[in-house]
């Protein structure tokens, strides 16, 4: 965490010093430690201990970029929690049909759904995020992925006995290494 925090640090005066780069400013929003509360009784053991010793320590991460446009930007916890709940209410049964197999469809995305957390916008105008799927874990956390409002096949993906999660990560710090890289370089999230 130290190696991330302290980028985070370094390109911070390096946007107070040069002009002309890609992000205007990056920000470290400290948390209201009511609603952080909140959230770790709301979801307790499944929230990454990395994620929150972040947010706990250093605050909410955000990236304004040099057209004054938010490119990167934490949700509250409050935003974790209302976001969580759509996840697990955005799928209804029969939404793909009346068929039996599209009523399975239906309820094995809804069951995916419901195991993922979001915590930080992809864009900030549509239900786009970074998610913590609870359901696939390893030793340095839960797999982080972008997951879209239109998603509607993740059940296949994450349901799938070995899932292609080479574009993914388990490690928080990476993740934020891979946003920052994301808006200074303009490439992709992910490997």
């Amino acid at each position: 965490m130290a190696d991330i925090i302290e980028t985070l640090l370094a390109l911070k005066e390096r946007l107070e010093r040069e002009k002309g780069l890609p992000l205007q400013s990056i920000q470290l929003t400290p948390v209201d430690p009511k609603e952080l509360r909140r959230l770790e009784d709301a979801l307790g053991p499944v929230i990454p201990p990395a994620y929150l010793q972040f947010i706990t320590r250093h605050g909410l991460f955000s990236a304004t970029d040099a057209h004054g446009q938010e490119r990167a930007r934490m949700l509250s916890p409050s935003e974790v929690l209302e976001e969580h709940t759509w996840q697990k209410e955005c799928i209804e049964e029969g939404v793909f049909g009346d068929e039996e197999d599209e009523l399975e469809a239906s309820r094995q995305e809804a069951k995916v759904r419901s195991r993922l957390v979001p915590f930080q916008y992809v864009t900030h105008y549509v239900r786009d995020f970074y998610v913590f799927d609870m359901g696939l874990r390893r030793d340095t956390g839960p797999l982080i992925f972008a997951a879209h409002h239109d998603d509607f096949d993740l059940a296949p993906w994450l349901l799938d006995e070995a899932p292609d999660v080479s574009g993914c990560t388990f490690d928080f710090d990476e993740h934020l290494r891979w946003v920052l890289r994301e808006c200074m370089e303009g490439g992709r999230w992910g490997r």
